[in-house]
């Protein structure tokens, strides 16, 4: 075994064009609490996606360059899968991070994250998230006041899909964690989900200690205009396969539920808004429907009488655009009725079901 000093993280910054701000991202993360260096401290390193490094080099500050490693990936895609596996491939350090390179973390925290997995023995250590103009992005839910010894069921895991925050490496390395190139959009899914539901202690970081959602960059590298099924693909093949089906009932549910109300109803959504709903699409919701009435226990249950009302529209075919439009926005309107109850008076107190939901997303 060598004996070689390591760094005690890993933080990988994939770039896919020097228009990104990726100078400020460095500077964050140097400022992070860690010193730089193979002893114990920090090793960044900026992953050039189709992007030549010097071109790259030319964005950062003078005085940084000499502090960050520049790593070449040239694949052809747009998809960040394969710079990040090679950062992670890369990486020696006991921990790994991802930062986006248009985003920041908190003065601090990172010494904030490590302090934490190294007192607990972490798996992950979670960071909240915050947009950069104000506000909170609301995932996880967790238990109220619950901050440690997370458990992925109780405090609704499944629905931090991304990888920002801390991992300890040899977790990803054991579980042969990687993130997956084929599809379109989701391709944390696969990794997130066996990270959260795969054993192993989850901790949140301090509230001041998060990671900053910027919002001001030039279009993030997944988005785009693609057919519904190929936006679903990363989720439906994860409920369709073999790890999801040997889950208990409890995870297989809390999973399907979130894919139903954040994928699901969030890419309908976005259809209907643009004025696009075909037949095609509501064949595409009638097989999501079907997969995870056969694989997802009660999930549909949980949802609002709204959020059921907007699918059996779009399911049925025939609706226009608009018609599920008005149905969207209806079961948008939080705070209602429709909004709040399930149609099985026998759900309404569950823990994913609307009441319990919203309120543990309000403290978080």
């Amino acid at each position: 075994m060598s004996s070689a000093p390591a760094p005690l993280v890993d933080v990988i910054i994939p770039v896919h064009t020097a228009a990104r701000p990726v100078d400020r991202a460095v500077a964050a993360v140097l400022a992070g609490g860690l010193p730089v260096g193979d002893h114990g401290g920090v090793r960044l390193t900026v992953v050039c996606h189709n992007v030549g490094a010097a071109l790259i080099r030319d964005r950062l500050a003078a005085e940084h360059r000499p502090l960050v490693d520049l790593v070449e990936c040239f694949d052809g895609t747009r998809n960040p899968a394969a710079p990040r596996n090679l950062g992670l491939e890369r990486s020696s350090a006991r921990y790994v991070s991802f930062v986006d390179s248009d985003d920041t973390i908190a003065p601090g925290a990172l010494a904030a994250w490590t302090e934490i997995a190294e007192r607990h023995g972490s798996a992950a250590v979670l960071p909240r998230l915050v947009h950069g103009g104000g506000g909170v992005l609301r995932t996880p839910v967790p238990r109220p006041l619950r901050r440690a010894d997370l458990d992925p069921v109780r405090d609704r895991l499944a629905y931090r899909t991304t990888s920002l925050g801390l991992l300890r490496r040899e977790v990803l390395a054991e579980r042969g964690l990687r993130f997956q190139g084929q599809y379109a959009t989701g391709e944390d899914l696969g990794l997130t989900a066996r990270a959260w539901f795969g054993g192993g202690r989850l901790d949140l970081a301090p509230r001041w200690a998060h990671y900053v959602v910027h919002d001001d960059a030039d279009g993030r590298i997944t988005r785009g205009p693609r057919p519904l099924a190929e936006d679903l693909e990363a989720f439906t093949d994860l409920l369709a396969g073999t790890w999801y089906a040997g889950l208990g009932a409890e995870q297989r549910t809390a999973i399907a539920v979130k894919v139903l109300r954040v994928q699901l109803l969030g890419a309908v959504h976005a259809r209907a808004s643009a004025g696009a709903w075909t037949g095609e699409d509501a064949r595409t919701c009638r097989a999501v429907l079907r997969l995870v009435g056969a694989v997802g226990g009660p999930a549909l249950e949980m949802l609002s009488r709204a959020d059921r009302d907007l699918l059996d529209l779009a399911a049925r075919g025939g609706a226009t655009a608009g018609e599920v439009l008005r149905a969207s926005t209806r079961r948008r309107r939080f705070g209602r009725p429709a909004t709040l109850l399930t149609r099985d008076p026998r759900r309404v107190l569950h823990r994913e079901a609307p009441l319990r939901f919203m309120a543990a997303s309000l403290l978080v």
